[in-house]
């Protein structure tokens, strides 16, 4: 069995188990980390009644939830947390259902109000979707596919600095999907337009959820078959072929899809 089996409709509620509190884009922490066999403390009056909780699926055997504070509380042993601050730190399936937790809050938050009419909307009466009585636009939790690709050549692999990152980490390619697309040739045009390369049959490698806010990752490595390395310069800054026994220490962690694209690819024979 699973650590955690997933809930897709908003009814009905049980009392929760296991909790995850979530404010203003963070997610509340004890030494044991962000999931609590009891709430730290009892909501205040003047929040209670303020309070978003949602029904995850379950975690262990046990039912649990997500719970919205619209205004930030300090809870004694506790502290604050951003999602990304706890990749690599916590059990890559505590992240990932952080991540769900926090995916969810944000779909409830984003949707209040209909972005048809304008009007406010209510929750589906079995689904997990925020419907407008009006004009029955239903709206469900949004999940924007990407292609992540790690484009190869012989023993080498290109490895790209992002123009938008902070950190310098030596990473792979990835694009969002266009509408009409599939990935394959979202990947052909993602490495096209980011660093000037034609590419050939690509082999899928697996995918990963990316609540930064709510990606699904599809995961390519892919052999380059033509063109020039160019890199763009507005999304890529940077881009080198590394070979597989040289690959730089700073490449993203094996929690992440990237990470393990080109582990992948370093683990493979010539």
């Amino acid at each position: 069995m699973t650590d955690f089996s997933p809930a897709g409709c908003v009814l009905p509620h049980p009392e929760f188990q296991q909790h995850i509190v979530v404010s203003s884009g963070e997610v509340l922490c004890s030494a044991q980390g962000p999931i609590h066999a009891s709430l730290p403390v009892q909501f205040p009056p003047a929040v209670k009644d303020k309070v978003a909780s949602h029904y995850l699926g379950e975690w262990r055997g046990d039912s649990c939830g997500v719970h919205y504070l619209p205004i930030r509380l300090d809870f004694p042993g506790c502290e604050w947390r951003s999602l990304r601050s706890l990749l690599g730190v916590v059990e890559e399936s505590v992240f990932f259902l952080v991540g769900r937790a926090m995916q969810i809050v944000n779909w409830d938050l984003d949707h209040q109000f209909c972005g048809r009419c304008g009007l406010r909307t209510v929750y589906h009466s079995r689904d997990r979707a925020r419907v407008c009585d009006h004009c029955t636009l239903a709206v469900y939790p949004r999940i924007s596919p990407c292609v992540i690709m790690l484009v190869t050549r012989g023993d080498e692999c290109l490895l790209a600095r992002h123009a938008r990152h902070r950190q310098a980490l030596h990473t792979a390619l990835a694009g969002f999907i266009e509408p009409g697309e599939n990935a394959e040739q979202a990947l052909a045009r993602e490495v096209l337009e980011e660093v000037g390369l034609e590419t050939g049959r690509a082999r899928y490698v697996g995918s990963q959820s990316w609540p930064f806010p709510g990606q699904l990752m599809i995961g390519f490595l892919v052999e380059a078959v033509g063109g020039t390395l160019v890199p763009d310069q507005e999304e890529i800054s940077e881009a080198r072929w590394f070979h597989r026994n040289e690959v730089p220490a700073t490449i993203p962690p094996a929690e992440t899809l990237s990470g393990q694209l080109i582990r992948t690819f370093i683990e493979q024979k010539g």
